[in-house]
């Protein structure tokens, strides 16, 4: 599996809707597929991130290490396995 690229041009597929609940993790709609998806608090973290422009693996990594106290490597290690899931899962625009 390829990771996405460190693009400016990362962005989140405009048909899939984050509801983020109390607990910090979230629910997905992908609205072309009519699937819902779950995620935890650091793929939501992740994914208001890249919301707000966040684009690179390293400024990513950063958001986790700031919220959960994390290290760096595992941070990226994170950002890394996130990133090919949302792009297995159609979350990010192409």
């Amino acid at each position: 599996m390829s990771i996405p690229s460190e693009t400016g041009s990362r962005k989140l597929h405009p048909k899939c809707l984050l509801t983020e609940l109390e607990d910090g993790t979230g629910v997905v709609l992908n609205l072309e597929t009519k699937f819902y998806h779950t995620l935890n608090s650091t793929a939501v973290t992740l994914w208001k991130s890249i919301e707000r422009g966040t684009v690179s693996n390293e400024e990513l990594a950063q958001a986790l290490v700031r919220e959960f106290q994390v290290e760096q490597a595992q941070a990226l290690t994170d950002v890394e396995v996130a990133l090919v899931e949302f792009e297995r899962e159609g979350f990010l625009a192409r």
